[in-house]
């Protein structure tokens, strides 16, 4: 019974030692959990189908969280299916992104279940990157495992981690930065396209939010933004973040101006199958010209 408390105990410990070293403790330090056999493909396909038609309705925060509920129980069935477990965590990130902004407490929880579901979607995509994970590999090197089917996986792991890890503060935020800016150059690597010009995007926000120890360059971040455009220019987002940090952080009042006025001018239907993200978006750009004496 000695023995068996101490063991208890001693896990116990290195579990808060790994906590308070980023903040939070991740799947693959837990004990592995046994495998469930797949379930009904039909069920789950059913299921799926269900979860896309809230997800097409994700203008209403109530139908993201019956999207995400239908994912889940579809990954019950079919714990492999990591294309379900990224959309649980894109949704996870949307509703907090979008919907949760005002909320500190749900908006942290949300990308928290965001960050977990994440590490899940990553592990199922590659099980030799659950197996270096298990083996106590660092995160930026084990994802060299993951293709590019896995990129989505890895893209929305790291803009909850990103944006949770900011919200707690900056000490949480410097003990993540390495590994969300490892995975973003992994997603640059496999897919510059993936998700509108998504990865260039985050560098853009990256170079111009970081401090310059920690590798901020103002110029890197304009290029980067000028690419993640290129790539996609009826992405609004991108000109809401670069009005956002670029901008206020070069007191340039001009660029902010010039890139709110253009992602407001966007016709929300231009791009059909992201509306509900161009509305939200729309919603920040017309916040940040509200604030707009209080940051320059």
């Amino acid at each position: 019974m000695k023995a068996t408390r101490a063991i208890l105990m001693t896990a116990m410990s290195l579990s808060l030692l790994l906590v308070g070293c980023t903040g939070r403790t991740a799947a693959w330090e837990a004990e592995k959990a046994a495998k469930e056999a797949a379930g009904d493909s039909g069920a789950a396909g059913e299921l799926k189908a269900q979860a896309e038609a809230h997800w097409a309705k994700r203008t209403d925060p109530e139908e993201i969280k019956q999207a995400i509920a239908a994912w889940e129980k579809a990954v019950a069935l079919d714990p492999s299916d990591y294309q379900s477990l990224t959309s649980i965590t894109r949704g996870l990130y949307f509703l907090a992104d979008g919907y949760l902004r005002g909320d500190d407490e749900a908006y942290l929880d949300t990308m928290d279940q965001g960050v977990a579901w994440g590490e899940k979607a990553m592990m199922a995509v590659s099980s030799d990157f659950e197996k270096r994970m298990r083996d106590g590999e660092k995160l930026e090197t084990a994802i060299e495992a993951i293709g590019v089917e896995g990129v989505g996986a890895l893209y929305w792991y790291a803009t909850n981690l990103g944006k949770w890890a900011k919200k707690k503060g900056f000490a949480v935020l410097l003990g993540n930065k390495d590994k969300v800016k490892a995975i973003m150059e992994r997603c640059l690597k496999l897919d510059p396209t993936y998700f509108h010009g998504a990865p260039d995007r985050y560098f853009g926000a990256f170079y111009a939010v970081a401090p310059k120890f920690a590798g901020g360059d103002l110029e890197k971040s304009a290029q980067h933004y000028a690419k993640s455009l290129e790539l996609a220019p009826y992405y609004i987002g991108t000109r809401v973040l670069m009005a956002e940090n670029l901008a206020v952080k070069k007191q340039d009042r001009a660029l902010f101006d010039e890139q709110l006025e253009a992602a407001l001018e966007v016709d929300e239907n231009a791009v059909p199958e992201i509306r509900p993200e161009v509305l939200v978006e729309k919603k920040k750009a017309e916040e940040l010209q509200k604030n707009a004496d209080e940051l320059f």
